[in-house]
């Protein structure tokens, strides 16, 4: 009889169950590592999330002041002041009395109907009765200089409360709006999200986690409040999660509390 070159029936089993092995052992190794790189890209995703609402909030809210009444409503999860925006320096003396100035440019031109706020001195010898005059702008010339460097002739409201030698050359003027900040969704996220008046809502960071954002509100002594005007510290809580599951079976989720000191 010829003998046949080839494989047993047993082999072929033994090197089917061993390659099984191999193969799920291959798999186990490739899902575990897919965790992984899940769990670490969604921290790092929430970690940068934090850092850009921090980076945010600090930004805005550490230029409003309670007392001056920057803070128009306040709640647990969404807050809104007014938006410093764009500003001039009032470069010469104009007549007592007048609501015409003309102001250097120092960023973006000012634009007529915003509201903005001029700096009152009457008096450059002290501080005590300095003040800031809330108005409008009825009219702009853009065209004008100031010391040959492009500057606007500004004329406010009428109803501007000016008093005789309370603005002169050196005065600062700042244009704002009122601006929101809190927890909004969109579709099924939820993102710290900014809404100017009027406006619609526009997510800042995210997505965050569904109480992503809460507020606290803080007296000069530290003390929880909700009276505006009482307001010095802002305390935000921002809060991240996502579907990605670390190596100890957990929810990879992250937060950061800030405390955010107004100026005075």
């Amino acid at each position: 009889m010829r003998s046949r070159d080839g494989f047993t029936f047993l082999e072929l089993i033994v090197v089917s169950v061993f390659a099984v092995v191999v193969i799920s052992a291959s798999l186990g190794v490739l899902i575990l590592n897919q965790r992984v790189f899940t769990a670490q890209t969604a921290q790092i995703r929430g970690t940068q999330t934090l850092r850009g609402a921090a980076a945010i909030l600090t930004a805005e809210l550490r230029e409003v002041s309670g007392p001056l009444g920057d803070i128009a409503m306040l709640s647990e999860d969404s807050v809104r002041v007014r938006g410093q925006r764009e500003y001039g320096i009032i470069c010469e003396d104009a007549a007592m009395g007048t609501s015409e100035w003309r102001a250097l440019k120092m960023g973006p031109w000012l634009k007529v109907n915003d509201s903005v706020f001029v700096l009152a001195d009457n008096n450059g010898g002290t501080a005590a009765d300095d003040a800031w005059i809330l108005t409008t702008i009825a009219s702009l010339d853009s065209t004008a200089t100031c010391y040959g460097d492009p500057s606007q002739q500004i004329v406010f409201a009428d109803n501007a409360p000016f008093a005789t030698d309370s603005v002169s050359s050196g005065a600062l003027v700042r244009s704002f709006t009122h601006v929101t900040y809190g927890l909004m969704q969109r579709n099924a996220e939820f993102f710290l999200g900014r809404r100017e008046k009027g406006g619609d809502w526009s997510p800042l960071v995210g997505p965050i986690a569904s109480n992503g954002v809460t507020f606290r509100y803080l007296d000069m002594l530290g003390d929880p409040t909700t009276t505006a005007t009482d307001v010095a510290q802002i305390e935000a809580t921002i809060r991240t999660s996502s579907d990605a599951i670390d190596g100890l079976g957990n929810q990879v989720a992250d937060s950061l509390i800030i405390r955010i000191e107004m100026r005075n």
